[in-house]
């Protein structure tokens, strides 16, 4: 092979790059163990508290199932989260509302653990006082008879929503 500037340019650009990569694998990562949540235990222990859904009557809680930990409403059935939505500006409308009803409260909301409150608002979304945590429009499914079940999942652009505003992809 022959060296040219360019080349050799390169060359020290993977080096210097590569020389990063191990010094940055040297520094220890922040375990979760080590983030503190309400009462200051560990948030990994209180996420590890959280069980199956289950009506708490509480605006937004947290269950643990099969996807993992996602929000649920004060009935214990699961909430989702619509790909098309635009900020608090919902795009389900007409036939799909009577599918995908809107999560709405007009008493004050509370929360369940783990759930970062001053990350819950109500806005005008697909109706009024419309539920939204951290900025996303929140839904029941119409096909969810009972707390925990989570069937809206097999229907294309609607998402789960995980305890830190994470929407949940498929895996």
């Amino acid at each position: 092979m022959v060296r040219t500037k360019r080349n050799h340019r390169w060359a020290q650009l993977l080096g210097a790059g590569a020389v990063m990569l191990l010094s940055l694998g040297a520094v220890a990562p922040v375990e979760a163990s080590a983030a503190t949540g309400a009462g200051g235990t560990s948030i990994k222990s209180e996420l590890g508290s959280i069980g199956a859904a289950k009506a708490t009557g509480k605006t937004l809680s947290l269950a643990k199932g099969k996807a993992g930990i996602f929000v649920i409403g004060p009935n214990g059935h699961t909430l989702y989260v619509y790909d098309k939505d635009k900020g608090t500006k919902t795009a389900c409308t007409g036939s799909c509302a009577s599918y995908w009803p809107a999560l709405t409260s007009s008493a004050a909301v509370t929360t369940g653990a783990l759930v970062k409150k001053s990350e819950v608002t109500k806005v005008d979304g697909q109706k009024a006082n419309q539920i939204a945590y951290y900025g996303h429009l929140l839904y029941y499914f119409s096909g969810d008879t009972a707390p925990g079940q989570t069937n809206g999942t097999s229907i294309a652009g609607w998402h789960l929503l995980g305890p830190f505003g994470n929407v949940m992809l498929p895996r």
